[in-house]
């Protein structure tokens, strides 16, 4: 009886001491593969498994890393599909049109500036020429 309370004590002893060295292989596995999918541009997937490192690891060296990539990646996937949402909006071709006319009109008034500073120059000069001792 002595041995067995010693052989389970003995095998409890190894098995928490085998959790606690799958423990950081795991971390490691669950973090190599986020970067694996982030290499891999699977983004929503490796957001999704940077979150879980980092909420299952608050204190691991590597959490701080995984929480900016995570939110980093989180504001990437929204900017995305804020993007496409723009593609597929019905009113992107009004305001590619809206501003080719704006664009159009800038440049029109550009024009007109010039053309108006010339003429300014030119009645400047002309205004130099006929004042009274210039001659």
């Amino acid at each position: 009886m002595k041995s067995l309370s010693l052989v389970l004590v003995i095998m409890a002893v190894m098995t928490a001491a085998g959790c606690k060295l799958l423990t950081p292989a795991a971390e490691r596995s669950t973090l190599e593969e986020a970067d694996a999918k982030m290499a891999g541009a699977d983004y929503a997937g490796a957001q999704a498994l940077y979150a879980d490192f980092a909420n299952a690891n608050p204190q691991h060296a590597q959490a701080g890393r995984a929480r900016a990539i995570q939110t980093a990646l989180e504001r990437l996937l929204s900017a995305q599909a804020e993007l496409e949402k723009v593609r597929r909006s019905d009113d992107a071709p009004r305001l590619r049109r809206e501003l080719a006319e704006q664009r159009g009109e800038a440049d029109r008034l550009k024009a007109e500036i010039a053309k108006l500073r010339s003429d300014l120059e030119r009645l400047r000069s002309i205004d130099l020429q006929t004042q009274p001792g210039k001659k």
